[in-house]
Formats: structure tokens, C-alpha cells, sequence
């Protein structure tokens, strides 16, 4: 039987003046020398893993807090500057909580010249097929795109006129991926399909941000994390059913109950919409108490190995 395909790279080039870039030198003067690693740490674990994405959730979160010696709170702090200052692509990130950059790609594509294929997913593609120092001519040929289903894409390079969707210029329709999943979860509140979000553009996103920005916020500062496509999508839904000051509400009491999670919110709201909610008012509880609360169920979760 012969072994998988390597998809990730034994080394990878470094710029000289990595340090002295403006966008690392703003993210060190705003989060300290730990941003940096924090970084290097990444671009460590994409390369050596799936070498041009490394998906990031809350598992991620943990551990690179653990190896870098550095609370949740922080590294979710760092993360979001290096988004906000393009070092990570945010688009790619807020659709598919993915970690990339056209710079990594690039460095990818070079690192794998000598393969027979290179299997790209295009929703994750940043690169423009037509600029040679996008995508060398003698590379072009060996890049197969794939959609995020696992599915063979019709392009079977990007060598032909036809980019990746994953570019501005796309001509390509929408991966299936659009189209609704349903995965079966279960928790301690009940169990119920889940389903992933469609695909939302820049624009859809910002108009999310911009209506739902209080109970966004009230999350993120809860879990000391950035949101997830699947956050992004739920949290509104609660919203428009529940109204913002109960979503709001239920997000406290779930910090101050140590249980970060949207079913146990859920759990919640159902209850004052069945039962009312007069006698279950939250306590109050300062910012920086629920950011507390958030970091002590990270280490928790921690120390219980997950």
C-alpha cells in the first residue's frame, strides 16, 4: 500500500526583513514580542500541515495558547490584528475559519514545484492564475482545484481562462458548498441539526457586523475569540427570534455559568420565551469580569485536555 500524498512542505523560505515589516512591526508595538511568535507559530503549523491553510477554531485557540505560554484571551487579541492588518486574509477567514495569505500561497505553489500535482481548494485561492509571479508558467499546469466538499472542480488547472472564485475576477459559479449541510450534534440542552452557513460575500458580512454588532461583540468578549462562520450566521437568527438585550442577557449568564457555547444560550432563551424570565435576570458583570470568566473556562478546558 503505498503512502498519502505529502501535502504540507519540510521547509519553508523566510523573508530577511520579515521583522522589519510594517504590519509585524504595528502588530509587535500594539501585542508585544509574543505576537510575533504567535505568527511564526502559524506559519509554522500551515506549512508543516495542510501547507497553504491552517483552519482555526477554538481546539486551535487552546493550544497555541499552551505552546506559546500565552492566555486564550491574548492569542485571540493577536488573531484579530493580524487579520484587521492583513497579515491573514479576513474574507477567507470569516467564511471559512481559515488562516491564509496570497504570500503563503505564493510560497506554497514554490515549495511544491516539483510535484506531478498540486490539489488546491478554490474557495481558499487568493492568487491570480495570469500573473507569473502569482503562479510561475511552469507550475500552472500542476494546480488541480478542488471545492471544500472534497469534489474535483471542472478546472483541472488554473492555467485556462477561468479563474478560481476565490478571486475577485471569478467566472466560475458557486461550489456546492453553497447549498445547505445538516450535521446531527448533541449537548447537554438537547440535540437538533446544525446547519453551515451559506457562503456570505465581504459586503454580506460587513451588513451582519453592522445589525447585529452588539450581540457580536457581546460574544466575542464572552469566548476571547474571534466569531465563526457558524457564529456569524446563529447569532443573528437568535437576534431576530429573541430580540438583542435577551441574546445579550443569556451570553452573561452563560459566562458567569462557565458554559461559552450557543446551545447553552439557546437552552436559555427557550426557557424565558416558554417560562418567562423576570426571576432569571442576570447579575451584573463588568467587561473585563466576563473576559475573566472567559479565560478561566479556557483553562479549564485546558487542564481537562479539551
Amino acid at each position: 500500500m503505498s503512502r498519502p500524498a505529502k501535502t504540507g512542505l519540510d521547509y519553508y523560505p523566510m523573508d530577511v526583513g520579515f521583522l522589519r515589516d510594517k504590519k509585524v512591526r504595528l502588530l509587535r508595538a500594539e501585542f508585544g514580542a509574543s505576537s510575533v511568535v504567535f505568527v511564526l507559530y502559524v506559519l509554522s503549523k500551515v506549512y508543516e500541515g495542510d501547507g497553504y491553510y491552517l483552519k482555526w477554531d477554538k481546539d486551535e485557540c487552546l493550544i497555541a495558547a499552551d505552546e506559546l505560554r500565552e492566555s486564550p484571551a491574548y492569542i485571540g487579541e493577536v488573531l484579530q490584528g493580524c487579520l484587521s492588518r492583513s497579515l491573514f486574509d479576513e474574507r477567507v477567514f470569516q467564511m471559512f475559519g481559515v488562516l491564509t495569505s496570497a504570500g503563503i500561497q505564493r510560497r506554497y505553489l514554490r515549495g511544491c514545484e516539483k510535484r506531478d500535482v498540486i490539489e488546491i481548494f478554490q474557495e481558499y485561492w487568493l492568487l491570480n492564475v495570469d500573473n507569473k509571479n502569482d503562479v510561475p508558467v511552469g507550475i500552472r499546469n500542476k494546480v488541480a482545484f478542488l471545492d471544500i466538499s472534497g469534489e474535483k472542480n471542472l478546472i483541472n488547472s488554473p492555467g485556462n481562462s477561468v479563474k478560481s472564485p476565490g478571486n475577485p475576477q471569478s467566472k466560475v459559479k458557486k461550489s456546492k458548498v453553497e447549498e445547505s449541510k445538516v450535521v446531527v450534534a448533541a449537548n447537554k440542552l438537547g440535540s437538533g441539526p446544525i446547519h453551515e452557513p451559506p457562503l456570505l460575500s465581504s459586503e454580506e458580512i460587513e451588513a451582519r457586523k453592522n445589525k447585529y454588532g452588539g450581540a457580536y461583540e457581546k460574544w466575542e468578549r464572552t469566548i476571547a475569540r474571534l466569531l465563526t462562520p457558524t457564529e456569524l450566521d446563529t447569532i443573528p437568527q437568535y437576534v431576530d427570534k429573541y430580540g438583542e438585550q435577551w441574546v445579550i442577557d443569556a451570553m452573561q449568564i452563560a459566562a458567569i455559568s462557565g458554559k461559552c457555547n450557543l446551545r447553552y444560550v439557546e437552552g436559555i432563551l427557550k426557557s424565558w420565551l416558554a417560562e418567562g424570565r423576570e426571576a432569571k435576570k442576570p447579575a451584573a458583570m463588568s467587561d473585563d469580569e466576563q473576559l475573566q470568566a472567559a479565560v478561566a473556562v479556557a483553562n479549564n478546558l485546558m487542564a481537562r485536555g479539551g
